[in-house]
């Protein structure tokens, strides 16, 4: 049985969640408490060196890459989610690495910097300095691992999720879904970004009526609606 390891619904364990919801498949819900740095323990660490969670593992075989472990699901219980073409799966794969870069982290950086003070965010990184064997992060991930974020890093970050808010809002004009004619992996992945990102920068779906139709189309669906309602609000993941 697959057994996926989560604490809270940030974006990255909602469309874990979703996609098993979706195909309908059989699994282990695997507790991992973040805020007590569950995650940084020897248990946990044996499987996910470096901490990672959300994470699933299927036969033995784990899979600490969110986005990859959205990919297996989808191909290996739920082919009706993967298109059959090979240009629009290379679209759903792109289209899913563009929007995790884009909006992923900037929705965190806002999100996070939003419902937590200074002291806590400087507590929190004291804490993971004292990890041992932690690989620290770089490039973006950097820019709120280490210090405070300033001003212009805040504003570059909705900078990057408005752009690629823009993007979905094109590719959504004449069409109902994000690749293809039919509802899929990249819908799953679009729908918890957007769902932060709107969080993170409420008002954000104002100006992109299609957007906004799509998410409240997606938020309709009996399996996405159940994993929401669950959820109990949107949740922003801390530095790792």
């Amino acid at each position: 049985m697959i057994a996926l390891h989560h604490d809270k619904a940030v974006p990255d364990t909602l469309k874990l969640q979703i996609v098993l919801a979706e195909t309908e498949t059989a699994h282990e819900s695997v507790a991992v408490d973040t805020a007590a740095y569950a995650q940084w323990s020897v248990p946990h660490r044996t499987i996910a060196p470096q901490g990672q969670v959300p994470m699933l593992v299927d036969g033995g075989e784990t899979m600490t890459d969110s986005a990859y472990a959205l990919q297996y699901v989808g191909e290996a219980y739920g082919p009706e989610l993967v298109p059959d073409d090979p240009w629009e799966w290379y679209e759903v794969q792109a289209l899913i690495q563009r929007m995790d870069s884009a909006i992923g982290p900037s929705a965190n950086l806002l999100g996070w910097s939003a419902a937590t003070s200074a002291d806590a965010r400087a507590a929190h990184r004291t804490t993971l300095a004292a990890v041992t064997g932690r690989e620290k992060p770089a490039g973006w991930h950097a820019v709120w691992a280490d210090a405070e974020a300033s001003e212009d890093q805040l504003a570059n970050a909705r900078e990057r999720i408005g752009g690629m808010l823009d993007e979905l809002e094109g590719r959504l004009a004449g069409h109902g879904w994000l690749v293809g004619g039919s509802y899929s992996i990249a819908d799953i992945a679009a729908f918890v970004l957007v769902r932060a990102a709107r969080a993170a920068l409420p008002g954000s779906l104002d100006s992109r009526p299609g957007l906004g139709l799509w998410f409240d189309r997606v938020a309709a669906g009996d399996a996405v609606g159940r994993v929401c309602d669950s959820a109990e609000g949107v949740a922003f993941s801390a530095p790792a």
